[in-house]
């Protein structure tokens, strides 16, 4: 079992977690507003339809991120105001992980960290067009981290008042989801990013001097070391025993950043785009070309098309 280290109470890291957590929340209402914009109009430009799978994990990641933030507030105003002259004080009421507040909080945290799983686990799908050597290992981790989480959620609502965060019964549950949801998201980021880059060696003959998709590899391993990294240091300070996991914790909206990002990059970069290739499955060595002169650069984008009854896949990222 992990025992608390340190010097920094879990009175003083509620208060540092709040103001982190409300400074990330302010910047993800503005991404989120204009993430949803740009989807928008790019629907109508296009009079293409709008990129639904996008648009309803930034609603849900804003709406979780909501809930999160909501009751880290209501948790530091009753350990500070309501619970300052109780037994224990603020510091009591803090360390209490059955509190009916925590679990919802902790709740809200799993199931943002599950959102972004499946939406990463659905890019995987679409890029590699189904492939089921590739997908199913993703998948079967990502069912096993929906099982651990709800044996931490219930682990947490059964522990008793005096119990800490860093107990073994406790433990078994927060290391196992983070590490199941840190496998999930280093692998497929990798996988999309190795398929994205397959296509574009297959695509170099077709495709106009300067064009590429590595953007799009850019904006994917850039999102996916962002998500990774916060994972692992999470990880890392629970392990260590460290109340300082809980400014890191209560930037849960870090992750519903990771997801907004793609959106905004994938929707601003992708609209003014013009030579669009839009004819091959994920995978195939050929595709067909169209140009439509009122757009000035190339798009590929793997959303998926429909083709006499066969579905087939456009590449879902861009250049």
């Amino acid at each position: 079992m992990a025992k608390h280290t340190g010097s920094i109470g879990i009175d003083t890291v509620s208060l540092v977690s709040i103001f982190v957590e409300s400074i990330l929340y302010g910047l993800f209402i503005v991404l989120f507003i204009a993430s949803t914009v740009i989807l928008l109009q790019k629907s109508r430009a296009s009079r293409d339809a709008i990129n639904r799978p996008m648009l309803i994990a930034s609603v849900v990641m804003f709406i979780l991120a909501t809930i999160h933030v909501g009751s880290d507030l209501r948790r530091v105003l009753d350990a500070f105001i309501n619970s300052a002259t109780t037994p224990g004080g603020p510091v009591a009421f803090l360390n209490e992980v059955n509190a009916p507040i925590y679990v919802l909080k902790s709740t809200a945290y799993a199931i943002q960290t599950l959102v972004g799983d499946a939406f990463i686990l659905y890019r995987l799908h679409l890029v590699w067009n189904g492939d089921k050597r590739i997908v199913a290992p993703i998948l079967i981790c990502f069912i096993a981290s929906i099982g651990v989480a709800i044996g931490a959620l219930q682990g947490f609502a059964r522990a008793s008042p005096d119990d800490p965060v860093f107990i073994d019964s406790l433990q078994h549950w927060i290391v196992s989801f983070f590490s199941l949801t840190l496998f999930t998201n280093f692998s497929s980021t990798l996988l999309i990013a190795f398929r994205i880059w397959l296509v574009h060696r297959r695509s170099r003959g077709i495709m106009r001097s300067g064009d590429s998709v590595l953007p799009a590899m850019v904006i994917i391993i850039e999102s996916g070391s962002i998500y990774s990294a916060c994972l692992i240091i999470l990880l890392s300070l629970y392990l260590s025993g460290s109340f300082a996991q809980y400014i890191l914790l209560d930037a849960g909206v870090v992750f519903s950043l990771v997801i907004v990002r793609v959106a905004l990059g994938i929707s601003s970069e992708a609209a003014p785009s013009r030579t669009k290739l839009t004819t091959f499955a994920a995978g195939a060595r050929q595709a067909g070309r169209t140009t439509d002169n009122s757009e000035p650069d190339t798009v590929v984008n793997l959303a998926p098309m429909k083709d006499g009854g066969k579905s087939k896949y456009k590449v879902d990222d861009y250049v």
